[in-house]
């Protein structure tokens, strides 16, 4: 059975040097490189929260605003996609991409044993300077959980 190596795109856009290493990690390994862009559950709330907070939009969002908000997210997922695509088809490893809604752990650690994957390569997004001390990122909470080697990049 071929290796996996799974690399997890990040909704605020993912790092070269992220992707270079899934790539590289991939190819050195023989291994196929699976990409996958999770589209959080809250996303289009959490969105919501923020222009509320600043006055932006009102309390009570239209359904099309969040079919709109959803439709961009899965957009940026196909560029992200593709972008790893041709870093991959140039390092000729093999490429699977995968886009999924739902919840960001469950969804990554579901993926990493559907793949049976033997690396998972993330990005910790950046989080405002109190909430570093009161929680923990996702990311953490997948290589806390993760049955195999978790590699994480910070978020440029």
């Amino acid at each position: 059975m071929k290796k996996n190596v799974l690399l997890v795109l990040s909704t605020s856009g993912t790092s070269d040097a992220a992707v270079g290493f899934a790539v590289e990690r991939a190819r050195k390994d023989g291994a196929c490189l699976v990409a996958l862009y999770v589209i959080e559950s809250g996303l289009a709330n959490e969105v919501f929260d923020t222009f509320s907070d600043i006055g932006f939009i009102g309390d009570r969002p239209s359904t099309e605003l969040s079919e709109a908000i959803m439709k961009e997210y899965r957009q940026r997922g196909y560029e992200e996609l593709g972008r790893v695509q041709i870093k991959a088809m140039e390092a000729g490893v093999d490429f699977d991409p995968v886009m999924e809604q739902g919840e960001f752990v469950d969804r990554v650690l579901q993926m990493i044993k559907r793949k049976d994957a033997h690396v998972a390569v993330l990005v910790k997004r950046k989080k405002k300077t109190l909430l570093k001390y009161l929680s923990r990122s996702l990311a953490d909470d997948v290589a806390a959980a993760a049955p195999c080697e978790v590699v994480l990049f910070a978020e440029e």
